[in-house]
């Protein structure tokens, strides 16, 4: 019999998501050195005058704690509702060739349309944002892609999907749908609206810091941040988390590669 789950594919992805935070280190690290009063700023902040490569590391403190607390909640709760992960849920790689074909095709098609409407929107709404907003729909830099792809494909879904959702799904599963075997399909929809909608709201601070909190950048925040949230979520529920990761990381390829042809032509 297949084990349910694997303690390795836990350390696994602990290295993984590791590995996936060093493009943040390395912007970090880069913001710091050639700003002085970004770095008096962190400085201040963190109560410590170190250098900005011991800063920018320190600041990466909180992502490793969040990874943790994911992997953990996931690996404990995941199998029971349902979720699955090929790393960790060895069970999950029992399938066909042309299955696992048609899924990697699901997830990037899933993940090109959502970066295309993102995208799309944010320039059909072009003319009613401010500055603080138009300038962050400038195409990446070479670290900034990398971070975007290995961050967001990999760290967010270990924290949203695999951790966040995960949860979510298990106590609505154990308060509103109990007498069930196992959950019904409106307490996954359920998890992944609400996981959804928490994650664009966890972009508050950092949009507020750039603009003023209209009704259209609520709009915007909530939405933009949300709405791809809603096929990442699906693909983990009726696929495995590699294949949300996969379209989360197509998802900013095709965001940025539309960014590239707009600059190109305006």
């Amino acid at each position: 019999m297949t084990k349910q789950k694997s303690i390795k594919g836990l350390f696994i992805y602990f290295l993984i998501g590791s590995i996936a935070m060093f493009p943040l280190y390395l912007l970090a690290q880069s913001t710091l050195s050639t700003n002085p009063t970004e770095l008096e700023q962190r400085r201040e902040m963190m109560g410590i005058s170190g250098s900005p490569e011991m800063l920018a590391l320190l600041s990466l403190i909180p992502n490793y704690i969040l990874i943790i607390i994911a992997l953990v909640i996931g690996f404990f709760t995941a199998h029971k509702v349902g979720l699955k992960s090929v790393i960790i849920h060895p069970n999950t790689r029992e399938k066909s060739k042309s299955e696992w074909i048609t899924g990697i095709k699901l997830a990037i098609i899933l993940g090109l349309i959502a970066g295309v409407v993102i995208r799309g929107i944010d320039y059909l709404l072009l003319p009613f944002l401010p500055d603080g907003i138009t300038e962050l729909l400038q195409p990446y830099h070479a670290l900034e892609f990398i971070a975007a792809i290995l961050y967001g494909g990999i760290v967010e879904e270990l924290l949203m999907r695999f951790g966040f959702m995960s949860l979510l799904v298990f106590i609505f599963w154990k308060l509103f749908d109990r007498k069930s075997a196992k959950p019904s399909s409106w307490v996954f929809i359920l998890a992944i609206f609400v996981s959804t909608l928490l994650f664009g709201l966890g972009h508050y601070s950092g949009t507020a810091s750039v603009t003023e909190m209209t009704g259209l950048i609520w709009f915007r925040m909530i939405f933009l941040n949300g709405f791809a949230g809603l096929f990442f979520g699906w693909i983990y529920w009726k696929h495995n988390l590699e294949l949300a990761m996969l379209a989360h990381m197509f998802t900013h390829i095709s965001m940025n590669l539309l960014m590239l042809i707009v600059t190109f032509f305006m």
